[in-house]
């Protein structure tokens, strides 16, 4: 990593920024140090990429697909085209379509969290340009060291870095476009990594996931069977109830004849605030706020007859006739005009 590219970082387990120390150097790359947090927490830097793997005992599951990824890294290029070879699909087209979802410029920061051995990293780079910054972050160590030999041999500039997709270490607002393409069916904290990218891409960039999994139109024939009997991970479903409230503009998409979806959403500058205090023209009248906060104990059914019969009476909505009802009997009550 570059001295410079120390202060893009920050600590994963607590978003603090950290201090660079370096071990080994040649010119401005720094070979050997740690990037070490206010409260101790060190994060190695070994042969120029930093480790922010975190939490350090990962979940049982993450650590199983960081393991199994570990074991096949030599073979990882060769399996990674099973995919587009049994859907019939051009990798380069998938990828392209995919990061084209991202409406990158020239110039942009993109982060591609969980990024293999590097398949996506040409596409990316041609879209933010050499005056743009590529981030690519993957949390088995030996796929990334395969990463930085391709780019090497291709002449691409990248900011490689161990670390877990569900625990980024990024401040927030950071990057322009956030991305990840086939694995996020086995993350241990889906919604967390949702959450993530969404904390750290800047409000109106875009945040584009795609993974297995088969339309529900195809599960049931014989295609999905067969399919699925192989491959379980084409049970899988998008995660659309685990997306975060910044996501707005969401679109799903299925590729490779169903086998795959894409979901892209934009990021928006805070959750949704809807008017929650308009007022509701109604024979049931009040506000959404009112309506959900507002309840009081519940009365007979005599009583609710007789309140509706006389808040037709008064010509008021319900709202407003409980409202003046309640306030009136509480006056007398207190003894205050």
């Amino acid at each position: 990593m570059k001295h410079h590219q120390a202060a893009f970082y920050r600590c994963p387990a607590g978003g603090q920024p950290l201090t660079l120390e370096i071990i080994r150097a040649e010119g401005d790359e720094v070979l050997e140090g740690a990037l070490v947090a206010p409260d101790g927490t060190r994060h190695v830097i070994s042969a120029g990429i930093p480790d922010f793997t975190w939490p350090r005992t990962l979940l049982a599951s993450d650590e199983a697909t960081r393991q199994s990824y570990e074991d096949m890294a030599e073979d990882y290029d060769r399996y990674a085209l099973l995919p587009f070879i049994a859907w019939r699909s051009d990798e380069h087209a998938v990828r392209e379509r995919m990061v084209d979802l991202l409406a990158l410029k020239a110039g942009d920061s993109v982060l591609e969290v969980g990024c293999g051995t590097g398949r996506g990293a040409p596409h990316l780079a041609a879209r933010v340009g050499p005056g743009g910054r590529l981030i690519l972050q993957e949390l088995s160590p030996r796929l990334l060291a395969k990463t930085a030999g391709k780019l090497a041999a291709q002449g691409i500039v990248a900011e490689l870095a161990v670390a877990n997709a569900s625990w980024l270490p990024l401040a927030d607002r950071s990057v322009d476009a956030a991305h990840h393409f086939g694995g996020i069916n086995t993350f241990a904290e889906i919604a967390r990594c949702l959450a993530e990218m969404a904390r750290v891409v800047k409000p109106g960039g875009k945040v584009v996931v795609g993974d297995e999994g088969l339309g529900p139109w195809l599960r049931e024939t014989e295609v999905g069977r067969i399919m699925q009997n192989s491959n379980p991970l084409l049970k899988c479903d998008p995660p659309m109830a685990q997306l975060p409230a910044l996501a707005t503009d969401v679109r799903l998409e299925y590729i490779m004849m169903g086998a795959f979806w894409t979901l892209e959403f934009t990021v928006a500058e805070s959750a949704p605030e809807p008017d929650f205090h308009m007022m509701i023209p109604s024979a049931r009248g009040g506000s959404h706020w009112t309506r959900f906060h507002g309840n009081l104990e519940g009365v007979s059914d005599e009583a609710k007859a007789l309140a509706h019969e006389a808040r037709h009476a008064a010509g008021k909505s319900m709202h407003d006739w409980l409202d003046e009802a309640v306030r009136e009997a509480a006056k007398r009550t207190l003894g205050r005009s």
